[in-house]
């Protein structure tokens, strides 16, 4: 089974007309991924750091409790 994310209708409706806004008509499926992309490669480093910061204070918890 996939994951399907429930996306706003406000923002389908963006994505349909900003699909519809170039001459190549670019598949909504291809705007959204390209965002998702971006935001990711942006936010790669400070989600890793929050990850390691959280399992870093998880291992000092476990280390205080043995």
């Amino acid at each position: 089974m996939s994951y399907s994310p429930k996306i706003k209708p406000a923002l389908v409706k963006e994505l349909y007309l900003l699909k519809h806004s170039n001459e190549r008509k670019t598949p909504m499926t291809k705007l959204v991924n390209e965002a998702v992309t971006q935001y990711l490669e942006r936010n790669r480093n400070n989600g890793k750091q929050e990850i390691d910061t959280n399992r870093n204070e998880i291992d000092r918890v476990d280390h205080r409790n043995t």
